[in-house]
Parts: C-alpha cells; structure tokens; sequence
C-alpha cells in the first residue's frame, strides 16, 4: 500500500529550513500604498489561498510571489495546502518592508508491507484415483475479503471453489500433471498485493496387475498307460509347484479302431483321475476333465490353470 504524505519547507532567500521562513526586505513596489507593508506568498505545484486573520485575502503566487498589502502590525497569515493541510503562523508587516513567506511542498512516499501474502499448498505427488487438496496459506493477515479464484488443468474440482481450499479428483489422469493456479485479488490493495501462485502435482498411474493366464503343460495322443502316466507326472509336479493351480485335462476322442475300443472318453478320463490322486496323492478337487471335439486319434490336452486365470476354451 502507498501512502502520500506532504510535509512544507520553507524558504528564507536561498536556504531551505524547516518551520517558520519568513525576510524582510525593503519594499521597492510601485503599487504599494503609503504607510503600508508588503506579505509576499509564494507556493510551489500551484497556488493555494492564503487567508490573513481568518479572512481570505487571495491565492499565492507560483514561481513568482503573491502580494498583499496590510498596515504594520502582527497577524495569524494561513497558507493552505494539498489534502486540506494548512501552514499557520504568526507573521510581523512592518512598514515600507516586504515579509516573504516561500511555502516549498515536498511529497513523501511511504511503502507498507501487503497485508496479505500467500503460499499455495499441495503434494508434489498422489495416485491415480486420490483426491487431492490445495490450500492457500496466508502468511500475514487479511484486513479485507479476498477473492479466490481458481483454475485446475487436468482434474475435476469437487469442492471449495471461491474458497482458500479446493479438493480436486484425480480419477483417470494417471501419467499426468494437475496443475492448481489461484488468483488471490481484493478491492483496496489489488494494484500491489494482488498474486497469482500455481502448483503442479503428478498423477502416478495404477499398476496394471497382469491378469493369470493357464499354459499349456502337454498334448499327446492316448498310448499305453504307462506311456500316458509318465506324461501325467510331469504336469502334476508342475500344478503342485503352482500354489492353488487347477488341472485342466481335455480328452478328445479318436475314431479309430483303437479309439473307439480300447482309449475310450470314459475309460481314459476314469484312468488319468485315479492315477493323478490316488497314486500321485493330487487333491481332486483341482482337476476338472472335459470331452473335446473328436480327432483321428483319442488326444489328451492338460492345461495348469493359476487362481483368478479363464479356463481355456475346448475345441
């Protein structure tokens, strides 16, 4: 805030001194009527009234002074000034003599703090998804209402606008950068005290948790049994390596001779579900046998499917 102060110097010939300046000098004008003495005002920036005894007697002069004639004696002479200040004193006329008064104004800035000053507050980083609060932080003090007037890049604002705080969702701007900016602004020191404070806040992304998927153990076509065991064993350690995996076993029947006497769906299926619990001592509540589309020859498909992963799809 700037506050004009005006304060008057005064004049005594050449020499600039505060309080009263007044000299007498002899009295050497034409128009001077007889028995009479001489008040010269002079101002400076422009001419202000001079009042003598109360009464107003003219303006003072710029430049050059003012003359006013008064009888010898002792008088209260006013010389008024900017923002209704008024130098007073008492001044002595004498005759045939000339009482200068030279009123100089020197005007006086005087800087005060803002009364208000602010910080904005907010977290350099959040996850995808948070709401996150900014907040302005006065460090001084408000004599005033303020404005607050917000601007969010990325983000939804969900509350606070016009206020010292706002909360902002964050939901889908993984990757990005919300950038809060407050105009802080009032009636009566905007000119000076008026700020605009931005702060940024990265976005970090969810991790994207890659969904189970089942692989693949084995597919070969039906054999001896103990041809089919062997190839049995082999994924039976791999699901019990596999904390909860699930076993996965197609069995698509052949139309061949041997197919449809000997490796049968029913027969087969019977076959692998007794040897892969009873004999390797797997849970049976994790093995599921399904019928396939038919094949030239009865083929097995197994499958370890982990927690959460689909189930493969039979052909």
């Amino acid at each position: 805030m700037r506050v004009n102060r005006y304060n008057f110097l005064f004049v005594i010939g050449l020499v600039l001194t505060l309080g009263i300046a007044t000299t007498f000098a002899n009295d050497t004008t034409k128009k001077r009527p007889k028995g009479m003495g001489t008040l010269n005002v002079k101002t400076t920036e422009t001419s202000y009234p001079v009042k003598v005894d109360g009464k107003y007697v003219g303006e003072s002069g710029v430049g050059t002074g003012a003359d006013f004639y008064l009888a010898p004696g002792i008088y209260t002479v006013e010389v008024g000034g900017p923002d209704g200040k008024v130098w007073r004193d008492r001044v002595e006329i004498v005759k045939d003599r000339k009482n200068c008064i030279c009123l100089k104004i020197v005007r006086e800035t005087i800087s005060t703090p803002c009364p208000y000053r602010f910080t904005l507050d907010g977290p350099d980083r959040i996850s995808e998804g948070d709401f996150v609060t900014f907040a302005a932080i006065n460090q001084g003090t408000a004599p005033i209402p303020l404005r607050y007037a917000w601007k969010v890049s990325n983000g939804r604002v969900t509350n606070g606008l016009g206020t010292p705080s706002i909360t902002v969702d964050s939901t889908g701007l993984g990757g990005k950068t919300i950038n809060a900016e407050l105009d802080v602004n009032d009636d009566v020191y905007d000119s000076r005290c008026r700020q605009v404070i931005s702060v940024p806040t990265e976005v970090t992304p969810i991790p994207v948790v890659e969904q189970p998927k089942p692989f693949r153990c084995d597919e070969f076509e039906a054999k001896a049994p103990d041809d089919d065991k062997a190839r049995f064993d082999n994924c039976v350690i791999q699901a019990q390596n596999t904390p909860d995996a699930q076993l996965y076993i197609i069995i698509y029947p052949g139309t061949d001779r041997q197919s449809t006497r000997v490796n049968t769906y029913d027969r087969l299926s019977k076959r692998a579900l007794d040897y892969m619990v009873q004999t390797r001592g797997f849970d049976p509540r994790r093995i599921q046998i399904v019928r396939g589309s038919q094949r030239l020859k009865t083929t097995y498909e197994i499958w370890i499917v982990p927690p959460g992963a689909s189930l493969p799809v039979v052909n």
